[in-house]
Formats: structure tokens, C-alpha cells, sequence
């Protein structure tokens, strides 16, 4: 399945409809982290992406493939871009049918033409370009293993887009010089595309190659050459701030542009400890930081149901925060030799509207609307039982008039599975600052990724998240006067630039 090219809104309505779907997701580097937000709780999620330091060949991803699919199990392969294009879903899916296992392709937005789009630059346009070249840059022009005819595309009029070329930029730039392309032809790069960190080089395929360096480009990135290269029509991500390329001494050829805002051109990773949008992330991405999320934390039943278990005796109902809280009585009662039928008796107070669904599908009758008293087992809300002895599971508020006989911890959040691309991402600097809003998510980014390196600037938001960073030994940089996302943000944006940042 295509994630598309890394703005999260370009992932298909059928792709996200299989992700929340889902028993096992098979996941790319170049896959946007956020989409697995629509991944549910007890879903696996395997990564399998190729890094410089850390791989896993494609036998190992089709073996992966088949072994999960071979469980029962739904699995869905999730790949940057599309799959089909560039991206060995062809393999993939060969490998499958082999095996005997029935496959269905989900087309994703190709960064090919999308990462152009959002800078502005059309791949063809009439009385301009009629035709498009898409070729990978990964083996270099002459290679024995080639297969791409570069004389054929120097010689043509078309537009030619070439994806994986960071490596090869200067051999590509050469072989199309050498095969008839004019020098003076427009020539455009587009880094990290459709993303809020996206960066375009605009210039001409003569200098290219120096003005990559000045511009310190890296990969992911689309390289477009042809007429169209030089245009800006309708640019999805703003392309302004526009100044000289260091190598562009005449000031009129090589334009760099990227984001704009206090925080343009910084990158902050934002732990999250339960999977659903981060609003710091988005005051961040408000001030013109790409915010990198990363899950860090996954909550996961307590080890022994003895204690919900010997809490039920005497009490008269029982009050369950959400969805999550009702899945882990389940779990804990049969951990503890017992069932739903535990509760039989008891009045259930569903503090959640996902709670209150989550009772309904297990046959527990669920009402929140009322205080009506149901048979056998009860459901009430809002409106408390005067007198009512109840045991309150884990983070769920204690309803008011009732009585609290005792408080059982249902979860614990345990660290969640390391993700390589945040791993490669800290080891090579990519980072500017980490934002701590929890003490969970700072226990456990220490625990998945251990100390951070010394340019990577740290903020912690209150007593209790900067006592984790010590007793784990993260250093903590600086700390907002008060808690709260705007002040935690402002206070990252001042460690990075040095600059106030609007709180």
C-alpha cells in the first residue's frame, strides 16, 4: 500500500481505511509516522525500512510478508510513495503469489510528481513539456546494472524526474550535459517534499552540482530537469524568502527556499505517549519547525488482575475511564482465572463515550445519557448514585456523591518498539531540539534511544518530567516558566535560535 510522499493528508481514504484495519503493518522508513495514528492499539507494527547503517534486505521483508500472512493475520505493507513505482512493491507482491498468498495493491501519491506539484512546478504543461521521464538515480549513469538510456534522455525534450539521484547528482548532471542537454537548463531539487520541512534549489543543470553543496542538500530528494523546472504555478507549500545560492555569483540563477516562521528550518522530535496528534507538534509546525513525532510509549495491562479481582467484593459499581480501561478488565479478570460475568451485579459508570461503546460491544448494556438503572449489569453516568461504593479504574475521575472504596491501576505504559528512523535521524544530527511534555516520554526515549547527543538541545515541561530526564541522565537545557504547549514551544524555539519566540 502507498503512504504517498509525506504530507499525511496525501495517504488514500481506502489506504487509511486498511490501516485502522490492520492486525500487523510492515512499515517503510519513508513512511510518514504520523499515519500510523490510524493503526489500532493491539496492532503490530514492524519496521522494516532500509537506512545507511540499518537494513533489512528485500528476502527478509518478503519472508516477513509471508510469515504474518501465513498467521491469519491481516497485514498491510505500508511504503513511501507509491509501490509500484521505484519502490519494489512488484517484488513484493510476486513474492506473495508464490507463497500462495492473495495480495490487493493500493496505489499511493508518487513523490515524482507530487514533490514537484507542491513547489510549484508542473512535470508537463502544454506548449511546454508533453512528456515525462521518471527514472531512479540509485545506480549511476554507465553502470553495468543501468538501465536507463540517459543519451536518449539528454537528446529528448521531456521532463525528466529523477528519484534516489542525492548520491549521483553530479554523474547524472554530467551524462545529460554530455548527451546534448543545454547548460542552461532549468534545473530544480526538491528536499523532504510536501512536507513542512520541504526545501527547493532552483537553478540550471551546469551548476547544479556546486550549488547542491552550498545548499547542503540531502536525501529525500526530487530532482526535475527541463523547461518546467523554473516554474512556480500555484505552489502548495509557500516559495518565498527566496535568496542567492552561495555558488550563484551572478544572484540570478540559483534561488533557496524553504519555510517560513521563527522556528523555519528547525527540527524538533516530539515523544508522544499515546498515539493520537500531538498539539505540540502542531504549535510547532504553526511556528514553521517540521515537528518529527515518534510514538514512544504504548500502554499494555497490569501483570496481575488479582488486584481488580479482590477489589469487586463489596463494591457496588464500577467506574472505567475509556475504551483502553475496559479492554484491560477483560484481559485482567481472565488473567485472573475469571470473565465478565465477574462484574454481573455491579453498576458500570462509563466516564467516556468510548468507554460507554466499549461495555455496549462486550453485551454490557451502555447508557451515558441517563441515570436509568439496567438490569443485571448497570450502566449510569453523569449523574452519580447517591451512596454508591465504587472502585475507580486507573485515570478515570471520581464521579461526585459517590464513594471511592479504592483505586485499581488498570495500565502502565511500557516503551514502545524503537523506531530506525528516529534512531538514524538522532545518530546523524538531523535533529535540533527534543520536546518533553511528560515524564513517561522522557523515561522512555531514554530507554528506546539511550543518551542524547550533545547538539540536541533539550525542553521539559514541569517538576515531574525534568526529575525523569535526571534520573535517566538526560540533560535538560531550559524549562518553561508555566506548563502548557505555547510556553513549551516558545521556550524550544528560544533554545534553537536564540531568538523570543511567540508563546
Amino acid at each position: 500500500m502507498g503512504a504517498g510522499p509525506g504530507d499525511p493528508g496525501l495517504l488514500t481514504v481506502r489506504g487509511r481505511e486498511l490501516l485502522a484495519a490492520a492486525d500487523v503493518v510492515v512499515a517503510d522508513r519513508l513512511a510518514a509516522a504520523v499515519l500510523l495514528d490510524v493503526v489500532r492499539p493491539d496492532a503490530r507494527i514492524i519496521h522494516v525500512g532500509k537506512s545507511p547503517t540499518r537494513s533489512r534486505s528485500q528476502d527478509e521483508v518478503n519472508q516477513i510478508l509471508v510469515a504474518e500472512a501465513r498467521t491469519g493475520a491481516m497485514v498491510v505493507r505500508l511504503k513511501g510513495g507509491d509501490p509500484f513505482l521505484l519502490g519494489r512493491g512488484g517484488e513484493e507482491a510476486e513474492a506473495c503469489a508464490a507463497a500462495g498468498i492473495r495480495a490487493t495493491v493500493v496505489p499511493g501519491v508518487t513523490s515524482a510528481i507530487a514533490a514537484p506539484a507542491y513547489a510549484g512546478i508542473p512535470v508537463t504543461h502544454r506548449g511546454v513539456a508533453q512528456d515525462l521521464t521518471i527514472v531512479s538515480g540509485h545506480v549511476p549513469p554507465g553502470h553495468p546494472d543501468s538501465t536507463v538510456d540517459w543519451a536518449a534522455l539528454a537528446s529528448s525534450r521531456a521532463t525528466v524526474v529523477v528519484l534516489m539521484g542525492v548520491a549521483r547528482l553530479i554523474d547524472i548532471a554530467d551524462a545529460l550535459l554530455r548527451g546534448g542537454r543545454p547548460p542552461e537548463t532549468p534545473a530544480a531539487v526538491i528536499e523532504r517534499g510536501t512536507t513542512p520541512a520541504q526545501r527547493v534549489l532552483r537553478t540550471t543543470l551546469e551548476s547544479i552540482a556546486v550549488d547542491a553543496v552550498a545548499f547542503r542538500l540531502r536525501s529525500p530528494a526530487v530532482l526535475v530537469v527541463g523547461p518546467v523546472a523554473a516554474r512556480r504555478d500555484a505552489a502548495v507549500l509557500p516559495d518565498q524568502a527566496a535568496v542567492g545560492s552561495a555558488a550563484d555569483t551572478g544572484g540570478d540563477r540559483s534561488t533557496v527556499t524553504g519555510p517560513t516562521g521563527p522556528l523555519a528550518g528547525v527540527r524538533v522530535l516530539v515523544p508522544r505517549t499515546r498515539a493520537r496528534h500531538s498539539l505540540l507538534a502542531r504549535r510547532l509546525r504553526e511556528l514553521g519547525a517540521e515537528a518529527v513525532e515518534t510514538v514512544v510509549s504504548r500502554l499494555v495491562p497490569a501483570t496481575d488482575g488479582a488486584a481488580l479481582r479482590e477489589a469487586l467484593p463489596g463494591a457496588d459499581g464500577l467506574v472505567l475511564a475509556d475504551a483502553d480501561e475496559v479492554a484491560a478488565t477483560v484481559t485482567l479478570l481472565r488473567a485472573a482465572g475469571a470473565d465478565v460475568r465477574a462484574l454481573a451485579g455491579l453498576t458500570l459508570i462509563a466516564a467516556s463515550d468510548s468507554a460507554a461503546a466499549a461495555l455496549d460491544a462486550l453485551g454490557l448494556v451502555s447508557v451515558r445519557s441517563s441515570a436509568e438503572v439496567q438490569v443485571a449489569n448497570r450502566v449510569v453516568t453523569e449523574v452519580p448514585v447517591p451512596g454508591l461504593r465504587v472502585v475507580i479504574c486507573g485515570s478515570a475521575p471520581p464521579p461526585a456523591g459517590i464513594r471511592t472504596l479504592r483505586r485499581v491501576r488498570l495500565l502502565t505504559d511500557v516503551a514502545a518498539e524503537p523506531d530506525p528512523r528516529i534512531a538514524e535521524e538522532l545518530r546523524h544530527g538531523d535533529l535540533d531540539a527534543v520536546a518533553l511534555a511528560s515524564s513517561t516520554a522522557a523515561r522512555c526515549l531514554f530507554e528506546l534511544y539511550g543518551p542524547l547527543p550533545d547538539t540536541v538541545r533539550v525542553a521539559a515541561m514541569g517538576r515531574r518530567t525534568v526529575e525523569a530526564c535526571e534520573a535517566v541522565g538526560l540533560r535538560v537545557d531550559a524549562v518553561p516558566a508555566e506548563p502548557g504547549i505555547y510556553p513549551l514551544a516558545a521556550v524550544v524555539g528560544e533554545l534553537v535560535t536564540g531568538r523570543p519566540t511567540p508563546g
